[in-house]
This record gives structure tokens, C-alpha cells and sequence, in this order.
């Protein structure tokens, strides 16, 4: 028998997935593998979406939208020690949101479980990302202050248009509360409707996991706590839209986009962005991977006795009935969709009624594992049989030693000191079948040793969990010669020194019975003082990545001046429309009556005699009748200018409409406004 390891083949993920593992096997050394808070990243992000729907309850109570009340009302919060922890937590519950969500992502890239039937959930968390920082983008311009102002200004120098014009006018309190109110209602619904987003993103676990342990909650609450505390949440100055923004505090997660486009250019940016982006969403497609599976049923070998139903992780199993000629009532039919290869059912199927379509037969791999134990039986040496995984095997969890006769198969043979090892590793460790265990015995084998995954941190979800639960319901099997070691992957020292324990006489004299890890209510355990200090300390420092991020930054037009110009006009008809039939009055003006197609309007702008800026605007409307409203943002140099502005809204050549000196200051915006019944820009 032949089968080679998917998993070890896509060796670019795999550097990555080892150093990452390393990293969590670091953690592990102060919070121990049950209370490591990077083996919860994806739960522990539903619970700050709590906090986040908790505290934004809270400021969403004190705050008032509108341009004139604004960023009083969020100072006012601010001033009294409860509303400026509320601020503190919200805001650094919002980046460390951020935070989990990317990390979640390449821990989930790394270890390969983005692709096949993984994809629903890789592409909804992507749009989730974005629905995330869309809605704490938003929160940022709810403040009104100068990063705020930026993002304004970004709006109304890319929309333009009249949407441009609500915030230049000279009523900015009245006409600018509806949009204020849209976006607190966007701000505070889209969280709420993250929760669907979320059943979607689990839509295909068997059982879902959706609250983090409550240990590592409070934990996190704390972390988010001491930040608020130690670094109280301020908001830049207000805006004011006169001048432009110098420097303000621009939080890189949510707000790192203005300054790079101010550098790059919209369309580079947002090119950019979106190959970037796309990429990583197309992700499942562009650069999928291979696994073992489909799994396989043999009909004729089903029972329906469940089990495989029971514990796949993937609800890729259901149990239909048959009307066959055995006994039997139901059977197993695989989703080939859904399955992932993992090989769980096939170590839970008590009848070998199932394989994996890529090359793993569990009766096969259990016959060559009995083989190799009756082979090295023969050199009168005591015997370990060793079970492994896949990604085990990958990371280097493995001694070289152990594999260094593989040469066809995934089992084989190697001397450890003054015992043989018999190495089988399998798509998961969840693909031992507990028989195996009492065959083994029996037939001579000291020592049977299951190498499993950190309980939170199965490659497949419930690797270590379903291993653990079989052995648990045979408690005659629980000898002292059996071995569940449980360990970070890619830790070979840890399956070194057990191996050189099991050759020492006195070990072997003092061996006991496994201690099982509980699979009920493991996530209630407590943790100790040392493991809950270096978690909260682990996800303080997390979560402080908000601060140096918090990065000054200003507009580069901030180092000269602006002028704004502002037009909303009719314009003149160029063409009346006179319905067909209609006779008019002699001397009645049709224009004025039915209307019309308008002119263009165009508009050049001088400074010290030199064009600055031409531009034409057509009238809106799909029968060109509709208002020509447009706002330009010009930069200009410090100092006192002649600006000359003409307008062109008939047949006729430019007019001058504005003409005058003008004296500009380093930052400072002049916005010139048409009026059009006096056809002339005013300048304030």
C-alpha cells in the first residue's frame, strides 16, 4: 500500500504553519495548552462583538448626532472616569477585533483549512472583515473631530456632487443631521446583523463552537480594561472644515487608508486593495490543496450503527434509510462536498465500512502496523507502537529517526535505544480505531502511544476530543501501557523523552493507568495564577498594538493652502420641450412653462493670472434637465493671490463672476460659492 502526505506536500504553508506553531508552543510554556488564548481567536471574536454591542449600547445612550453637538457630546462621555472606560473599551475591543479576525485568518491559512468544503467559511469571515471595519470606520467619523473631517473631506473630494454640498453649506448643523443619523443607525445595526454573518460562517460544523471559555473572556475583558485605564481614549481636535487637517491621531486599522491614498492616488490604492483582497477571498480556488478524502462506504459493511454520524466534525455524514437485504436500517452516505479527508469516521467505524477515496484504508494501515509488531517481535526487543498524524509528521513533531526506514506507506520501523518503534501516521489521530489498541496488547506490543494535537487546537476540530471520548468508554483498555501524549505539533522533544522514558526499567516498573483529559465542560476549568497573569498579560500586549498604530499623520495639501469651489445651478435651457400637439400663446415662454435640456456649465478658474483649473459640468437627469451641482477642491501656495473665476452657461463666451485679492494662510480652505440669481461666487 502507497499513500503519500497532502499535507507535508504544500511546503510553502508549512514553513509558516511551523513557525506558527512554535509560537503557540512558546505560549504554551507559561499558560499550558488548555489556557492558550490563541487557540480561541475565532470565539474569542464573537465575544468582543458582545462588548463592542455592550459598550456602544452604553455611549449610543449619551450621545447626540449632528455636526453642532457631536464632538461635545462624546467629550462630555469622556469626562467622568465610567464613560471614559466605556470609550477606552469600545475603542480597543474594536481594533483588537481587527487583530483576531487577521490572526484567525492566517492561522486558518497556514494550517490549510481554507479550501475544499472550508470555503463558506473563508469567504463569509473576509466579508465580515470588511462589514467590521466599515462599521468602526464609521464610529470613527460619529466623533466629528478632525479624523472625522478627513474622512469629509476624502468624501467630498471623490463624490462630489450635491452630496459634496451638505457639508459646505452655511446651515451645516440642519442639513448634515440626517446623514448623521444614517450612520449611527449603520454604526449600530450592522454589529447586530453580525451574528448572522456569523451562523453562516459555521454553517457547516457539526457542533459549532461560539462562546470562547469563560476564562479566557475575562481575561481578555481585563486586558481591554487596563488599556482603557492606562491610556485614556481621546478624540483629535473638532472639525473644521476651514482648514485642513496637519496632523491627528490616524488609527492604522480603520483609518490607515487616507493617508495612502493621500500619498498613492485613489486609483493605485484602491488597485491595490482590491487585487490584494480579491486574492485572498478567491484564495480557496487559486490556491487549493489536496486531502485523502472523499470517505468511502461500503454498503454491504454499513450497520448504521451512527457513530460516524456522531462525530464528524463536518456534518458531512447522513443517515438515510435502507430498504436492502440486510437487516439493517440505515446508512451512511457521505457529502463529498463537506468532507475534508480527516479520517475520524473511518477510525470510528467499528465494521471497517469506511475508506478514504485518497488512498487510506484503515484495515490495511492496521494490518501493516501488525505486521511490522510481529516482524520486530522476532528480534526478541521490546515493541512501542506509535500512531501520529499527518500534520505531525509535517511539522517535524517526529524524531527523523522514527522515519527513517519509511520508505512506502505510512508505517514504518526504527531501533529507539533498546526497543524497536513501529511508526503509523494517519490523516488524524482520531483515525486509530480503538480496537486496534486490544489487538496490539494481545499480540505483544509493550507500549501503544497516540500522539495527539493540543485539545483546542485539532487540525480537524475534534481530533483529540473523539480519541480521548473512545478511550473513555473503554475503561478496560485504559492500562498502564497505554500512552495519550498530548502536545504542541512539531515538538519532537516531547515524543523523544517519553520514548526514552518507556526504555528505562524504572519508568516501565512505575508506570500507571492514563489520566484522561475531561471532553465535558473542559472550557469551565480554572486556570492557575501564573497561566491566567501570562494570559492576561499575552492579550494586554495584543490588544496595545492599537497604540503604536495610533500614528499622527496629516493631509499633504495641509502644507499649502486650498480653495473650494462650490456650484449648484439650473443653468440655462438650451432647448425647450413643447409636448407634440401643444400650440402655444403668442409671446409665452416655452422654457419656462414645459422646461428643457440645459446647457453645460463650464467654469475656469485663474490665479495670478495663470488657469488653475477648466472644467465642464452637465446637467443631471437622464433628459439632461436637472440641477449641475459639483464641488472642486484646488490646492493653491500660502499667500495673497489674484483669483479670477468665469462661468460659460449659454452659447456665449466665459463671463467673469468673481475677480478679487485674496490672502490664504498655511492650512486654510476659501470656499467660493455660486449664487445664481446674482451670478457671482461669494468667498468665505
Amino acid at each position: 500500500m502507497t499513500i503519500s502526505n497532502p499535507y507535508a506536500n504544500r511546503r510553502f504553508m508549512r514553513a509558516f504553519d511551523k513557525l506558527w506553531s512554535r509560537f503557540e508552543g512558546f505560549v504554551n510554556r507559561f499558560t499550558k495548552s488548555d489556557f492558550n488564548p490563541f487557540y480561541h481567536l475565532g470565539t474569542l471574536t464573537v465575544y468582543f462583538l458582545i462588548v463592542l454591542i455592550v459598550t456602544g449600547t452604553y455611549l449610543t445612550i449619551f450621545y447626540r448626532p449632528g455636526s453642532d453637538v457631536a464632538f461635545a457630546t462624546v467629550e462630555k462621555i469622556s469626562s467622568n472616569w465610567l464613560g471614559s472606560l466605556m470609550r477606552g473599551v469600545h475603542r480597543y475591543a474594536s481594533d483588537g477585533m481587527i487583530v483576531l479576525i487577521i490572526l484567525h485568518f492566517f492561522k486558518m491559512m497556514f494550517s490549510d483549512r481554507y479550501w475544499g468544503s472550508r470555503w463558506l467559511a473563508w469567504t463569509s469571515g473576509w466579508i465580515m472583515l470588511a462589514a467590521t471595519w466599515l462599521t468602526g470606520t464609521m464610529g470613527y467619523w460619529l466623533i466629528w473631530d478632525q479624523r472625522a473631517q478627513w474622512m469629509t473631506e476624502y468624501m467630498m473630494n471623490t463624490v462630489a456632487g450635491s452630496e459634496g454640498l451638505t457639508y459646505i453649506s452655511p446651515s451645516l448643523a440642519s442639513n448634515t443631521f440626517s446623514n448623521f443619523v444614517i450612520i449611527l443607525f449603520l454604526h449600530v445595526f450592522l454589529p447586530l446583523i453580525g451574528f448572522l454573518g456569523i451562523y453562516i460562517h459555521v454553517l457547516r460544523l457539526s457542533r459549532a463552537r461560539w462562546w470562547s471559555p469563560r476564562w479566557v473572556s475575562i481575561q481578555a475583558t481585563i486586558g481591554l480594561i487596563l488599556l482603557a485605564v492606562i491610556k485614556p481614549v481621546s478624540s483629535a481636535l473638532p472639525a473644521d472644515l476651514s482648514t485642513l487637517v496637519s496632523s491627528a491621531p490616524m488609527d492604522a486599522f480603520y483609518l490607515g487608508f487616507l493617508p495612502l491614498i493621500d500619498q498613492m492616488g485613489n486609483w493605485i490604492f484602491w488597485g491595490l486593495a482590491i487585487f490584494v483582497g480579491g486574492g485572498f477571498f478567491l484564495l480557496p480556488w487559486v490556491a487549493s490543496g489536496r486531502d485523502l478524502g472523499p470517505a468511502l462506504v461500503t454498503d454491504s459493511k454499513c450497520t448504521g450503527c451512527v457513530l460516524c454520524f456522531n462525530e464528524c466534525p463536518y456534518d458531512a455524514i447522513r443517515m438515510v434509510d435502507r430498504h436492502d437485504e440486510t437487516k439493517y436500517h440505515k446508512l451512511a452516505i457521505v457529502n463529498p462536498a463537506q468532507c475534508t479527508g480527516c479520517g475520524i469516521c473511518v477510525g470510528a467505524c467499528p465494521t471497517d465500512a469506511i475508506d478514504l477515496k485518497g488512498g487510506y484504508n484503515g484495515n490495511q494501515t492496521f494490518s501493516a502496523v501488525r505486521g511490522a509488531l510481529k516482524r520486530e517481535k522476532e528480534t526478541g526487543q521490546p515493541v512501542t507502537v506509535l500512531f501520529a498524524s499527518q500534520r505531525n509528521e509535517a511539522l517535524d513533531g517526529l524524531p527523523k529517526s522514527l522515519l527513517a526506514e519509511k520508505n512506502h506507506g505510512p508505517v514504518s520501523t526504527s531501533p529507539w535505544g533498546e526497543s524497536r518503534v513501529v511508526t503509523a501516521v494517519l490523516p488524524s489521530e482520531s483515525a486509530v480505531n480503538i480496537e486496534w489498541i486490544k489487538t496490539l496488547h494481545h499480540e505483544g506490543a509493550r507500549d501503544v502511544v497516540i500522539l495527539s494535537h493540543p485539545y483546542d487546537d485539532s487540525l480537524y476540530r475534534e481530533d483529540t476530543h473523539w480519541i480521548t471520548n473512545r478511550l473513555r468508554l473503554r475503561p478496560a483498555l485504559l492500562t498502564s501501557d497505554i500512552h495519550l501524549l498530548e502536545v504542541t505539533p512539531g515538538d519532537s522533544t516531547a515524543v523523544s523523552t517519553l520514548l526514552d522514558d518507556l526504555n528505562r526499567p524504572g519508568f516501565q516498573a512505575n508506570k500507571k493507568a492514563p489520566v484522561l483529559p475531561e471532553t465535558k465542560d473542559r472550557s469551565k476549568k480554572a486556570p492557575s495564577f501564573v497561566s491566567s497573569l501570562a494570559s492576561v498579560i499575552l492579550l494586554t500586549l495584543l490588544f496595545a498594538t492599537a497604540l503604536p498604530l495610533d500614528i499622527p499623520a496629516g493631509m499633504v495639501e495641509a502644507n499649502e493652502s486650498a480653495l473650494r469651489i462650490a456650484i449648484d445651478m439650473k443653468g440655462k435651457i438650451s432647448t425647450p420641450r413643447i409636448p407634440e400637439g401643444v400650440v402655444l400663446p403668442e409671446g409665452a415662454d416655452a422654457a419656462k412653462i414645459f422646461g428643457g435640456e440645459r446647457f453645460p456649465v463650464s467654469v475656469r478658474v485663474t490665479a495670478d493670472g495663470k488657469t488653475i483649473f477648466e472644467e465642464t459640468y452637465s446637467p443631471s437627469g437622464l433628459s439632461g434637465e436637472g440641477r449641475i451641482s459639483n464641488l472642486e477642491f484646488l490646492p493653491v501656495d500660502t499667500g495673497t493671490h489674484q483669483i479670477e473665476i468665469l462661468l460659460k452657461d449659454d452659447d456665449n463666451d466665459f463671463r467673469t463672476v468673481y475677480s478679487g485679492q485674496v490672502e490664504i494662510a498655511k492650512a486654510q480652505v476659501l470656499l467660493f460659492t455660486y449664487d445664481e440669481r446674482s451670478d457671482t461666487f461669494s468667498v468665505r
